[in-house]
């Protein structure tokens, strides 16, 4: 900012600026292009055939949930911020498990935007590869004899709309960076979360009107349900578990040194929603396996055995988020460096021995702490599923208003923005206690209290 900007001295006017910016980049411009449809489709007929009451089109619903009714309006962002997501977490994988990549990231800044440019490189394959098996997807959906795509040339639509949402998403993914550099911060987290808002609005209206309508007793209890999953995220997102620490003490002289004491602390829910990232494409391959092994062998039950709202579904979608809830802590979570680290610096645990025995110590508090996180996550992520049965009402209805992984990540984020609000302000409040003598904003010679 100019030295003569009345903004730049004023943090609240610089925090009501920063989430301007994120309200005409997130909202504004964003839910304008979810709207624009992509060329060559006919959205009512698209709409109409995800109506349709099915398992395999309750899994789309839901993806689309994530993406704010972008893949219902065929629209220029119909592939969201999802594939820049699924980029990040495999270079991730890839950075805990390859020396080259690990190597680069320990180079500091330079290695991380190296990392980062190599991401929105795989970010335009997974792009192009998603949108071209899409654009194939929609030239063979019809619903009541009318065709989706409303061109003749098939191979020139699916080329022209693998490009137009790979376009639209690598937007999306400015947009995000944007709302990161200008904004309040994490505008990957932003976007989902406006996403999954903009999702909740006809879901309640469905709530009310329609088939889905509830009477007063339903309704109180709908409010009830909400409120406990919310209270049960905040309390997943923000526990911690402590691992005391002390550093060992050196005299030199008539001096000591060292003797100092931290904590460690353990995320009950380190993983966030990565679990559920990955177990969703799985179980939506084992729907589609088992529906072709049922047509293959005529057996028509087995075909509905991993329907969306089934019992069997939720066991084993369940059963992969823990799993997956371990795997990714294994993979990024490296206790030898950390229990390096430690010794190095002189830290050790009481009454825990330094190196190995440390690694165990603190590998088997991890393995209680994670598997408190990993069920409750599979609890959270199945919970849609056991409400709308329970409560009798819509299966869409209860993914948006009470969906357990789009709360989760609403009240993540919420809570996020809070932490970086209230750091940005008390930073501030700091600044200008330390300022210096004769500069605006700092203390007047011979006035204030010296601390």
């Amino acid at each position: 900012m100019a030295p003569g900007d009345p903004i730049a001295g004023n943090p609240y006017k610089q925090l009501l600026k920063r989430f301007f910016i994120t309200f005409l980049l997130g909202v504004v411009i964003y839910r304008l292009g979810v709207i624009i449809p992509a060329p060559g489709i006919d959205v009512e007929t698209l709409r109409a055939f995800m109506d349709q009451d099915e398992a395999g089109f309750a899994i789309l619903r839901w993806a689309d949930m994530f993406n704010g009714g972008a893949i219902s309006n065929a629209s220029i962002f119909g592939l969201g911020i999802m594939p820049y997501i699924s980029a990040s977490i495999i270079f991730q994988l890839l950075t805990a498990s390859y020396p080259a990549l690990k190597a680069l990231q320990k180079e500091g800044e330079v290695g991380r935007r190296k990392i980062q440019q190599y991401t929105r490189y795989a970010t335009v394959v997974i792009c192009l590869m998603q949108g071209g098996l899409a654009s194939i997807a929609l030239t063979r959906i019809t619903h009541d004899g009318a065709n989706v795509v409303m061109v003749d040339n098939t191979a020139f639509f699916a080329i022209q709309s693998a490009l137009v949402v790979t376009t639209g998403s690598m937007i999306l993914l400015w947009i995000a960076e944007q709302i990161t550099k200008f904004g309040i911060g994490n505008g990957v987290s932003v976007v989902i979360m406006i996403s999954i808002l903009a999702s909740m609005a006809p879901a309640m209206t469905d709530m009310f009107q329609g088939s889905a309508g509830v009477d007063l007793v339903k309704f109180l209890g709908i409010v009830a349900m909400f409120i406990a999953i919310i209270a049960g995220i905040c309390m997943i997102t923000l526990a911690r578990r402590h691992i005391h620490l002390e550093q060992q003490r050196r005299i030199q002289g008539n001096k000591v040194y060292g003797g100092g004491q931290t904590q460690l602390p353990l995320m009950i829910n380190q993983a966030n929603v990565i679990p559920v990232i990955f177990a969703s494409p799985v179980m939506v391959a084992l729907v589609f396996l088992l529906t072709m092994l049922a047509g293959w062998a005529g057996i028509e039950t087995l075909g509905g055995l991993l329907d969306y709202d089934t019992p069997m579904y939720r066991y084993i979608f369940a059963a992969l988020i823990i799993f997956f809830t371990y795997f990714y802590i294994s993979i990024t979570f490296d206790l030898n460096d950390l229990a390096n680290h430690f010794k190095q610096a002189g830290f050790f645990v009481r009454g825990v021995r330094p190196g190995r025995n440390t690694v165990d110590y603190i590998r088997w508090r991890q393995r209680r702490v994670t598997f408190v996180g990993a069920t409750t996550l599979a609890l959270i992520a199945v919970s849609p599923g056991l409400i709308a049965s329970g409560m009798e009402i819509g299966t869409n209805v209860a993914n948006a208003v009470l969906g357990g992984v789009g709360l989760l990540i609403v009240v993540g984020v919420s809570l996020d923005i809070i932490q970086k609000t209230s750091a940005f302000l008390l930073a501030n409040q700091y600044q200008g206690l330390m300022g210096q003598q004769g500069e605006p904003g700092g203390p007047r010679k011979g006035g204030g209290k010296r601390f």
